[in-house]
């Protein structure tokens, strides 16, 4: 009787030798997984999960998945400038917000992990140069406003010249 093997290929191209399971494939090439059986139901076990999330600075942030209290913060958030700049600046505050909390729930922890409040720390810090970046780029939006104005008003301006000529 030959002994049965897995046969699955190794990274050396030559088939594994290992004893097969039940589906014949050793507990190394299990082959593929068929996914969760009931997909709706995985699909809502993911929803707020932040098991990877660590200081928050590159979690992913939509209307949708704001709590209350950062609705209103997002309402409460000044909107004087163009939509798309607004809704990062935004996003910045409610993101500073969430890191800010995280580092104070660190800190009044028996034993706080200062490496993560010094992880925390450095991601505030270059969220504050984007939104410092997002402050300039406001300014530039507001001053190519006043711009467009001016260029509209010298051509009112030359148009009633031309009409006093004639």
């Amino acid at each position: 009787m030959e002994k049965e093997i897995c046969g699955a290929k190794t990274r050396q191209k030559t088939p594994c030798k290992k004893a097969p399971l039940k589906n014949g494939r050793c507990r190394l090439h299990g082959g593929k997984s068929t996914g969760p059986k009931n997909k709706e139901k995985h699909r809502e076990s993911l929803k707020g999960n932040k098991n990877a999330i660590v200081t928050g600075e590159y979690e992913t942030i939509s209307f949708d998945t704001l709590l209350d209290d950062e609705k209103e913060l997002f309402k409460m958030i000044p909107e004087d400038i163009d939509k798309q700049v607004k809704g990062r600046y935004k996003i910045l505050e409610i993101r500073t917000r969430r890191l800010m909390q995280r580092y104070t729930m660190e800190l009044k922890k028996n034993k706080p992990d200062f490496r993560l409040i010094n992880r925390i720390e450095e991601a505030l810090t270059r969220i504050d140069s984007r939104a410092y970046e997002l402050i300039k780029e406001m300014r530039e939006l507001s001053s190519n406003e006043i711009n467009d104005e001016n260029v509209a008003l010298d051509q009112l301006v030359n148009v009633l010249g031309d009409l006093r000529k004639d």
